[in-house]
């Protein structure tokens, strides 16, 4: 019983949000895209939670950046994906 409790953790704790996609006020922004960047490779866009929250899974290659981006705001910077987790991303309004 205990492993499987365990096991449960270890699975919830790899799913919970890495990034936050938030508004210059610190409000969340649901529905931004993150696309997470590697050397010459772009990896697909995973879209945030009502939360603003996205899980992004360091894959191979490895991630060196992530961008974010949504209508009516400016797309991001590239943000470094090696910062302490979660990482929050700041969109500006256009």
């Amino acid at each position: 019983m205990k492993a499987l409790l365990a096991l449960f953790s270890l699975v919830a704790a790899s799913c919970s949000s890495n990034i936050l996609v938030v508004d210059e006020s610190g409000s969340p922004v649901p529905d931004a895209t993150v696309i997470p960047l590697s050397r010459g490779f772009s990896w697909p866009g995973s879209k945030t939670d009502k939360n603003g929250g996205v899980h992004i899974h360091q894959d191979i290659p490895t991630i060196q950046n992530i961008r974010a981006f949504k209508t009516g705001y400016k797309p991001s910077e590239l943000v470094n994906y090696n910062l302490p987790k979660p990482i929050t991303v700041v969109l500006q309004s256009r």
